[in-house]
């Protein structure tokens, strides 16, 4: 099918300068820490990068529920509300107050967990520097611009931060003890974006932060609580492997499980970008999901068979010899990148389209639980190689459970159309 025949001229080149932003944004987020890691896990050494990807997963944990869905809600109601810049105002400070009352809970719960496990007591410094890192990603505001239609400012504000952190990684990581450097230069890049984009908003672009009241902040958080317990329960899932592993079999197995899951998230990030660009889209155009669902099967189906196939040589390319094991994981976790375009195409791109939020959270919630018992029992069989396979297994259920919902839910939707 010809893209004149699916596109007209205006959406097209939305969609494309869309694409085009977030595509290098992906880049520079995932890719260049696959660029330092063969640098870095040579002098630093599987164990070290064990504990550090342990206090990666607990700060992730800790970034869901402080980004909770005002991404979502934010770049939305900011959209809907383009010419009106007092509102953005009461939409931005609101948001940026939600973000920061649900940090100081979270941060405050962390530190009780930290506290209260021993393998995680032990990490309390690296985990500590990594837990910065939450507030200060929200505060990049990639909604904002989202919202106001101006992508490239997402882009020229992540390239910043991300360079950054690769030139400090070079300059300054020489031996194994300077380990702690790594999430060090990781925060402070962040941090430097997260101040690049305040300056922007207020001074480019007149937006005014103010205090909220305490009523508007909390109807906020309550107004999202269906999308955030969705991307929660898939996130959480999505780095339980990690935290399990270096409870039960210790950072070495952390350390060779994220190394290969680094690769699939680059993998599916790549897929993921086009489901954003297609997601407005698709808002408008739902007649137009056929086209976009073969297209999206396609890239992802190419993306698993990809790192499949380069699985050996990606891992010697990009890691020290003592994570060789890292192939096999890769290979199992690969299959995973084609599952999780089925459930982005029918899923986020189709079911939350069509206003079944609640549907969407109830599938998720509960493949994540049962994912959850499955990652414990097949971690404690197998260790990372368990942690692998239940994962493939999880997303692939994620996968059906969407497919035939919305099969169930258009059927549905004919049959009242034929009554009509």
């Amino acid at each position: 099918m010809k893209i004149g025949q699916i596109f007209k001229k205006s959406d097209f080149k939305t969609l494309t300068k869309n694409f085009s932003a977030l595509a290098i944004l992906q880049v520079m987020r995932y890719f260049i820490p696959l660029i330092v890691l063969p640098y870095v896990t040579p002098i630093i050494g599987l164990e070290h990068f064990g504990e550090i990807a342990i206090a990666s997963s607990i700060t992730l944990i800790v970034q869901v529920f402080v980004n909770y869905s005002f991404s979502f809600m934010g770049a939305r109601d900011i959209a809907r509300n383009k010419d009106d810049k007092d509102r953005i105002s009461d939409i931005v400070s609101t948001t940026i107050f939600a973000y920061a009352l649900i940090y100081i809970v979270m941060l405050g719960l962390a530190g009780i967990v930290i506290f209260c496990v021993p393998k995680f007591r032990a990490l309390w410094l690296v985990i500590s520097v990594t837990l910065t890192i939450p507030i200060f990603s929200a505060l990049v505001c990639e909604w904002y611009f989202q919202g106001i239609e101006k992508m490239e400012n997402i882009t020229i504000v992540n390239v910043l931060s991300r360079i950054v952190f690769l030139v400090l990684v070079f300059l300054f990581i020489k031996d194994k003890e300077d380990y702690l450097l790594y999430p060090v230069f990781n925060a402070l890049g962040f941090v430097i974006a997260a101040v690049y984009s305040i300056l922007m908003m207020v001074f480019k672009y007149k937006c005014k932060i103010r205090i909220p009241s305490a009523k508007m902040v909390l109807g906020y958080i309550k107004q999202g609580k269906d999308l955030f317990l969705n991307s929660a329960c898939m996130t959480i899932l999505n780095k339980m492997p990690n935290i399990l592993l270096g409870t039960l079999s210790g950072a070495s197995s952390a350390g060779l499980y994220d190394a290969a899951f680094r690769l699939q998230d680059a993998g599916y990030h790549s897929v993921d970008t086009l489901n954003r660009t297609f997601f407005p889209f698709l808002a408008r155009r739902m007649d137009k999901h056929k086209a976009y669902r073969r297209v999206n099967l396609l890239f992802a189906a190419c993306i698993s068979i990809f790192l499949f196939v380069f699985a050996p040589f990606l891992v010697r390319l990009l890691y020290a010899p003592e994570f060789t094991a890292a192939v096999q994981l890769l290979r199992i976790l690969a299959i995973s990148v084609f599952f999780l375009g089925i459930s982005s195409a029918y899923g986020v791109n189709y079911l939350l389209l069509i206003g079944k939020e609640k549907l969407v959270r109830n599938i998720t919630f509960c493949v994540s639980a049962v994912g959850c018992a499955l990652l414990v029992v097949l971690i404690r069989l197998y260790n990372e190689r368990g942690a692998a396979i239940a994962m493939a297994v999880i997303n692939a259920s994620l996968a059906l459970s969407y497919y035939v919902t919305v099969k169930k839910v258009d059927r549905g939707l004919q049959s009242r159309s034929s009554v009509k």
